[in-house]
C-alpha cells in the first residue's frame, strides 16, 4: 500500500521551532529537509561499524561494510534507472561528479568543443569554463527562447567537432522540465555525448537513466533526503570505458611497476577507477535508505504529487498584480519550482525575503532569493534574481496558502 502524500513524518524539522518560531519551508530545491531514516542509517554504520570498506582491509569488519557498500550501488543502480550498478559511481554530489566528468572526458584536438544549456548550474559551467581556459576544449552556450533552451539554435551549433552536450533536465532558476530527448537526438546524429545535471530533476522525476537520451549524469543526495556529502554519477557503460580518471589517489590503483628510470601506474577498470580515496560508505548508504523511502512511496505518485503543489501554487500568485510567475501554469507543472519577478520595480526580493523571516513572532517563510548558482540563465534571461518557491514530497498546499498570505500582506505595506 503506496503512503499518501504529502509525506512529513519522516522529517522531524517539519516539527522544529526555531527561535520560537515555525517554520514553512519552501525552499527544497537548495536542499530538502533530510530523512530521519536516512539519518538513522547513516549514524548506525558509523556507530555500529564506522570501518573503511574491503577494498583495503580484508577482516571481517571492512568485509561488513564492503557488503552495505555494495548494497547501496545496487540500491542506487535501481533508483536511477542504470543498466548495472557497474556503471554508478559515488560522489559527493552533482559539484563533484561535474568535475569528475569533466577532467575525465576524452577530449581530443578534433574533437573539443562542448556546448552547454544556458541553464546549467555553476556546478557544470565552471569545470568545463576552466578547461576551456587551459585551451583544452571550446565552450559555447546555447541561446535562451522561453525559459527553455532554444533547440533549433542548437542544431545550427553543432558540428563534427563537437564533442559533449550538457543539458539539465530540469532549470533551478525557471523551474519545469526540459526536452533532453529532443536535445540528445540532435547531438548523437552530430557524433556528440550528453550530460545531463539532474539535481533539481532526480527528486521529484523518475530517472530512467538507461532512456533517457543521456550518456551519462548526476543527481545529489542531500536534495532527495539524503546526508550531505553524497551524490550519484551514472555512466553508459560504453562510455565509461573510454574515460580516465582525473581523480586519483588510493584505491583506484590496479598496479604501479618500475618503468625504466620511472614508473608505470595502471587504473581499475569501470567505477572503481574514479572513485579514490576513502568513501563515504555511511553517506552511501543513508542515501540508498532515502531512494527506497521515495521508491516506496512511488515515483509517479510523487510527481503527481509535485504538478499538483506547483500548479496550486501558480494559481494562487497569479492573481497578484505586483509580481510576475516566470513561465506558463502547464509547464511549471512539469518541474517542483515556482519563479517569480517584481512586475516592474516594485519591491527588492531581498527586501521581501528579509520581511518574510522577520516580521511574524510565530514563524518564518523558508524561500530562496538571488541568481541560484544558475549565472547563464541569469544573463541569458536579462533577470539578475528572482524569488523561487520550491518544493518536494512533504510540502502541503497549507504552505502555499500561508505563503501567499504573507506575500500579499507584504505587497499591501508597499
Amino acid at each position: 500500500m503506496k503512503t499518501k502524500l504529502p509525506f512529513t513524518l519522516d522529517f522531524p524539522a517539519l516539527t522544529r521551532k526555531i527561535d520560537g518560531r515555525r517554520m514553512v519551508y519552501l525552499d527544497s530545491a537548495c536542499t530538502a529537509l533530510k530523512m530521519k531514516s536516512a539519518a538513522e542509517a547513516h549514524n548506525g554504520l558509523l556507530l555500529r561499524l564506522g570501518g573503511c570498506g574491503g577494498k583495503r582491509s580484508t577482516h571481517a569488519l571492512a568485509r561488513a561494510v564492503e557488503e552495505l557498500f555494495g548494497s547501496a550501488r545496487d540500491v542506487a543502480a535501481a533508483f536511477s534507472g542504470a543498466a548495472s550498478s557497474e556503471e554508478i559511481i559515488f560522489t559527493s554530489g552533482a559539484t563533484e561528479a561535474a568535475n569528475i566528468f569533466a577532467g575525465s572526458f576524452p577530449f581530443t584536438p578534433a574533437k573539443n568543443e562542448v556546448i552547454l544549456s544556458p541553464l546549467e548550474h555553476n556546478s557544470v559551467f565552471l569545470p568545463f569554463y576552466n578547461l576551456s581556459k587551459t585551451g583544452k576544449i571550446k565552450l559555447k552556450v546555447m541561446p535562451l527562447k522561453g525559459y527553455k533552451p532554444d533547440i533549433k539554435a542548437l542544431e545550427k551549433m553543432l558540428s563534427k567537432r563537437t564533442a559533449l552536450v550538457c543539458a539539465a533536465r530540469a532549470s533551478n532558476f525557471f523551474g519545469g522540465s526540459v526536452d533532453l530527448k529532443s536535445i540528445a537526438t540532435l547531438a548523437k546524429q552530430a557524433g556528440a555525448a550528453v550530460f545531463s545535471d539532474d539535481a533539481q530533476f532526480a527528486a521529484t522525476h523518475p530517472i530512467e537513466a538507461s532512456s533517457s537520451g543521456a550518456d551519462a549524469l548526476a543527481f545529489s543526495g542531500h536534495k532527495l533526503g539524503a546526508p550531505f556529502g553524497t551524490g550519484v554519477l551514472w555512466v553508459k557503460k560504453s562510455l565509461l570505458e573510454k574515460l580516465k580518471p582525473s581523480k586519483v589517489g588510493g584505491g583506484v590503483v590496479k598496479s604501479v611497476e618500475r618503468s625504466g628510470a620511472g614508473y608505470k601506474v595502471e587504473y581499475l577498470k569501470g567505477f572503481q577507477g574514479f572513485e579514490a580515496g576513502i568513501q563515504n560508505y555511511a553517506g552511501a548508504v543513508a542515501m540508498a535508505e532515502a531512494f527506497r523511502t521515495l521508491s516506496s512511496l512511488g515515483r509517479e505518485n510523487i510527481r503527481a504529487h509535485m504538478a499538483e503543489i506547483a500548479g496550486y501554487a501558480c494559481e494562487r500568485l497569479s492573481g497578484l498584480k505586483k509580481i510576475k510567475v516566470l513561465g506558463d501554469k502547464a509547464d511549471l507543472q512539469n518541474g517542483s519550482i515556482v519563479p517569480f519577478v517584481p512586475a516592474g520595480r516594485a519591491f527588492s526580493p531581498a527586501d521581501l525575503n528579509i520581511f518574510l523571516n522577520t516580521r511574524y513572532k510565530d514563524r518564518f517563510f523558508a524561500v530562496r532569493t538571488g541568481r541560484h548558482c544558475a549565472d547563464l540563465a541569469s544573463l541569458s534571461s536579462g533577470l539578475a534574481e528572482t524569488v523561487r518557491l520550491s518544493f518536494f514530497v512533504y510540502t502541503t498546499k497549507q504552505d502555499i496558502d500561508a505563503f501567499a498570505k504573507a506575500l500579499e500582506h507584504y505587497l499591501s505595506l508597499l
